[in-house]
Order: structure tokens, then C-alpha cells, then sequence
């Protein structure tokens, strides 16, 4: 998604205004009746808990996701076979189950909480007031690693340019290492098939399991140095039972950007 294709104030461009009028209305039967604004009304939660290894990170949450509740429910995202395939959960989990992400040490949530249909909805001024608060909460929560899940999505957050990857510096005033993945939405033009984005996953997994051992071996590694320089690509090869968190934000599944259900073009995925 195009910078400009957000304002700085309100929700659009007078391009992208130009688009949603020729947008199709929500179909009702889809979500139960509800109107689009209705809909826009629900918010997705977050699964959260302190000191995890991997939390991914959306742009914000999609209609489709909002309304079931669940992140990364559109039948054509690649997100859940891939977690299971990679090796960073032990067993296949489906949306409907994806409170239970947080027994292996992930964390699902996105930068803004608001409902859209599109991510091109939402202002720069909005993203970068959340941004401050998605910072705060990683700050106090203090995961291994943030997973942006759509190369989109991260510049976005950060108005600039960036590869796949491990990323040089952490998540400001932390150690968190910054991981970036290609969209997982299965309408991602430059990597489509599942096989295409399991190696991103395979790659978290390398990078999850070495900074546990090297927190086992002297304390948290350097994410600014270690992860990204021992990578030869510069792509990153619990105790108790955790509760999801209450405070909502998702993902989407239509176009637009994307986090966790769904994938904007040219952005993420979309819960």
C-alpha cells in the first residue's frame, strides 16, 4: 500500500476515497446480518503474556477477523499450516484455536485495534499514535522477538524501506529483535505459495531457538549485532499456563494492508 494512499488526517486519500466508492457493499449474510459498520464496531483480541518468545504483529484488524473473533481465519492464508510446519508449535492449530498459540511461547496482536474494511482506512496520524502504544506494551512485555507479519506493514510503521528479514537495530528502547516476514495472505503477489513462506517461518524458528540458547548461555543476546551478523543472509535462520489478553486488535483479510487473517496489497496481512 502506497504511503499515500493514507492522510495524514483523515482515514483516506482522495484517491483511495475514489475506490471505496466503487468498493462492493458488505454482503450481510457473510457476517450474520451486521452492517459493515457494525462490524466495524467489534475488535479482535489480542493473545499476549509476558517474556514470549515470538509475538506477530498486524497492521490492524479486517472485517472478516473481527467478526469470528480469531486472527488469520481466511481459508487462503498461509499463517497456520505454516507455524505448524516450520516447527514453532508442536501440533496443528486452527484459527478457532488460536488462544493456544500462547502455550508455546507466541504472541498475536496489531498495531491498531481499529476495525477496517481496508487498511488504507486508517490515517498516518493514527498509525503513528499507535505505534507509540504497540512500543510501550512491547516494552513491558518484553518478548525475544517482534514478528511484523507483511513487509507492508513494517514500512509503514517505520516510513521507510526495508528487506525481509532480521532487521539491524531492535524495536526502540528495547533489546527486541525485529523480525520481518513477506505477508502470509495468500494474495501476496511476490511470494503466493505456502512453500514460498515457510521458510520465513523455518528461519523464525532457527532465530527463536538460538536466542534461547543464548540466554541460556550468558543472558539475552545482542538483537543488533548477534541474530542479524550470525545469519549468513541477514535473514534470521514458559513456565505456567498463559492467558489471553482482553485489549483488542487484529488482523485483516481484504485488501488493503495486512496482519493476521488477511493481507492488504502491497502491505501484510490482515487478521
Amino acid at each position: 500500500m502506497s504511503k499515500r494512499a493514507l492522510s495524514d488526517e483523515g482515514g483516506c486519500s482522495p484517491k483511495t476515497k475514489r475506490a471505496a466508492k466503487e468498493t462492493k457493499p458488505l454482503d450481510p449474510k457473510k457476517f450474520g446480518g451486521k452492517t459493515e459498520e457494525e462490524v466495524c464496531q467489534m475488535l479482535l483480541p489480542d493473545h499476549l503474556a509476558p517474556s514470549l518468545d515470538i509475538i506477530f504483529m498486524g497492521i490492524n484488524p479486517g472485517l472478516y477477523s473481527a467478526y469470528l473473533g480469531h486472527h488469520y481465519c481466511n481459508a487462503n492464508n498461509h499463517f497456520w499450516p505454516c507455524l505448524y510446519e516450520s516447527g514453532l508449535i508442536p501440533k496443528k492449530l486452527g484459527f478457532m484455536e488460536d488462544a493456544e498459540v500462547l502455550n508455546y511461547g507466541i504472541g498475536m496482536s496489531n498495531i491498531v485495534p481499529r476495525t477496517t474494511r481496508s487498511a488504507s482506512e486508517l490515517s498516518r496520524k493514527e498509525i503513528k499514535e499507535w505505534s507509540k502504544v504497540m512500543i510501550e506494551r512491547m516494552q513491558e512485555l518484553k518478548p525475544l522477538v517482534i514478528c511484523f507479519n507483511g513487509k507492508g506493514i513494517y514500512e509503514i510503521y517505520t516510513g521507510g524501506k526495508c528487506t525481509v528479514g532480521i532487521q539491524e537495530e531492535p524495536l526502540p528502547g528495547t533489546d527486541i529483535v525485529v523480525y520481518v516476514m513477506p505477508s502470509t495472505s495468500g494474495r501476496a503477489a511476490t511470494y503466493p505459495k505456502r512453500s514460498d513462506k515457510l521458510k520465513f517461518f523455518s528461519e523464525l524458528k532457527d532465530l527463536r531457538d538460538r536466542l534461547h540458547r543464548e540466554r541460556e548461555e550468558g543472558g539475552r543476546g545482542e538483537p543488533s549485532s548477534n541474530p542479524a551478523v550470525s545469519s549468513n543472509q541477514g535473514v534470521a535462520e514458559d513456565g505456567g499456563k498463559l492467558q489471553s489478553s482482553t485489549v483488542s486488535s487484529e488482523t485483516s483479510n481484504l485488501t488493503g494492508c495486512a496482519d493476521s487473517s488477511t493481507s492488504v496489497t502491497g502491505c501484510g496481512s490482515k487478521n
